[in-house]
């Protein structure tokens, strides 16, 4: 499920995914990132300062096969694909049983949150693969200390992997040393110097980004970076007649902002995300009328909490500990949901739905014979019908729901103009649907080299991402088209909102190409003006 279709679903590489093996092809072709920087660990990219290590695992995939999106998503279904092995050997370091680690194993395999983000270029899940390799060599240096190194390696790489690994790794790492605290005072000082060492040389990149330009993006997505506009607050004040101490018992700042926290919070716990609409935020954080997980997952659930209560161990209690900070790099941001940034949430609740197939697997042979077969026939066409029903959902409807969202379209429209560049004085590629100029050079395989000398980044004086304007005779702007259409020997690409049929002059200019998203509705209109 990792590899199946993985070219055409999702239907297009999203901004950061093209920007990822942009980059990834500049470094393959000169050791330097699109602006020129040798071998960095964190790349500027739009502005946002992203991580490096997901560009580098490109490298060798973009080397083999071409800058092209299966090159891009290789190392993440590769990632996926991995965490299903890892995952059996964490749980049965963590629970000391074959049958259980091959269900939590299995429920990984299946999960809806853990295909769909293999199957992109997301670094969230090269971040997850790296998080359970540190737990798993955490757990292993209980009977040889010097596996900590490997773990140190593992969650210091997957700082460099997300940035959303800056807030969870440490809390992760306390979760570890509150749980197996015997354990870890057991182990020799200098093995824990030494890995501590490890953990900060690899890590330090992900936080000096933060002071060397990173901090911009981080405080615009910040939940932090938002309070009540002046106007909602001036409209409380004049129903309380502008009474403060009813305000700052009922309606101040801190209050509303730990409200809009819990809110974020219990979202991500919520069963409108986890079983019936999933990241309603983002099309490109899965498909409509699927929930994050299966709705037939609602019963495992309540097996698996009921056997991990009952377990109750120090282990148990590390993967509920693990299950509640997951989405708190996800709360601390300015959405309401996020199913990405949350993503950590995906292997504790693997670990209780495999638990809750271990327990139901208990209780079957302390039933009736025909009891039994009848309770294994009946969940065994449930589970069946959620997982068709979600990959119908996935490979057929939703590509055609979420085509703009993906940013289809960028790779026709420029495969259909990069020919024909140089016949033109001057060309306009809309950038209503975001960062035109990254599509342009990732599907026109633009020379690096080239491009580094002319890279222009217009930084957003927000902090948000910013925009590239200009490269040789292409302008990335919105049209406007009764100002653009009297340029002479022109190209124009944009939305059909931004050219309409009515306005156009057909003895001055022509229609070329009108390219579609995958539901039939037109993504970009080319026009060539006479």
């Amino acid at each position: 499920m990792r590899f199946y279709q993985i070219t055409n679903v999702p239907p297009s590489t999203q901004w950061d995914e093209t920007a990822i093996g942009y980059n990834a092809y500049s470094i393959l072709k000169t050791g330097r990132d699109e602006y020129g920087k040798l071998l960095p660990l964190v790349f500027k990219s739009f502005g946002d300062y992203k991580p490096g290590l997901y560009i580098y695992l490109t490298v060798p995939s973009v080397a083999v096969f071409g800058l092209n999106e299966l090159a891009v998503r290789i190392p993440s279904a590769l990632a996926g694909i991995a965490a299903v092995f890892l995952i059996y050997q964490v749980s049965y370091l963590l629970f000391k049983k074959k049958a259980l680690s091959l269900f939590i194993s299995f429920a990984l395999a299946m999960s809806p949150w853990a295909i769909h983000f293999s199957r992109g270029g997301w670094e969230a899940n090269v971040a997850l693969f790296l998080t359970l390799l540190g737990i798993f060599y955490f757990l292993k240096s209980e009977k040889k200390p010097k596996y900590l190194y490997p773990s140190s390696i593992a969650f210091g790489l997957s700082l460099l992997a997300y940035q959303g690994s800056k807030v969870f790794i440490p809390l992760l790492l306390l979760g570890l040393l509150i749980f197996f605290f015997k354990n870890v005072k057991k182990l020799p000082l200098k093995n824990l110097v030494i890995s501590l060492v490890l953990l900060f040389l690899v890590a330090s990149p992900a936080f000096l980004a933060v002071f060397t330009g990173g901090g911009g993006r981080l405080k615009t997505m910040s939940l932090f970076s938002y309070q009540r506009p002046a106007d909602e607050v001036k409209s409380i004040l004049n129903v309380d007649e502008g009474n403060m101490v009813y305000f700052n018992l009922f309606h101040s700042e801190s209050l509303s902002f730990a409200t809009r926290l819990a809110e974020r919070y219990f979202n991500h716990f919520s069963p409108r995300f986890l079983f019936f609409e999933g990241d309603w935020s983002s099309l490109r954080h899965g498909p409509p009328y699927t929930g994050a997980l299966y709705l037939f997952d609602f019963l495992l659930l309540i097996a698996g909490g009921y056997f991990l209560v009952r377990f109750n161990t120090s282990q148990s209690k590390f993967v509920w500990f693990w299950l509640l900070v997951a989405p708190i790099p996800a709360v601390l941001t300015r959405d309401s949901i996020q199913g990405i940034r949350s993503l950590n949430m995906v292997l504790p609740l693997m670990i209780l739905i495999g638990c809750g197939f271990y327990q139901i697997f208990l209780w079957l042979p302390k039933k009736r014979k025909i009891f039994s077969s009848f309770i294994v026939l009946f969940l065994t066409v449930l589970y069946l019908f959620s997982a068709a029903y979600y990959f119908d959902q996935y490979f057929y409807h939703y590509p055609l729901q979420s085509s703009k969202d993906w940013g289809y379209g960028y790779k026709q429209a420029v495969q259909k103009i990069y020919p024909l560049r140089n016949n033109y004085q001057k060309i306009i590629f809309t950038s209503e649907y975001g960062q035109p100029y990254i599509y342009w050079l990732f599907h026109g395989k633009y020379p690096p080299i080239d491009y580094q000398a002319k890279a222009r980044l217009t930084e957003n004086l927000s902090g948000d991402v910013g925009k590239v304007e200009k490269l040789d005779n292409v302008e990335f702007r919105s049209i406007s088209f009764d100002g653009d259409k009297n340029l002479s020997k022109s190209l124009l690409i944009g939305t059909e909102t931004e050219i309409p049929l009515e306005k156009i002059d057909y003895s001055k200019q022509k229609i070329l190409e009108e390219i579609k998203f995958l539901n039939g509705k037109i993504a970009f209109r080319i026009v060539e003006i006479l």
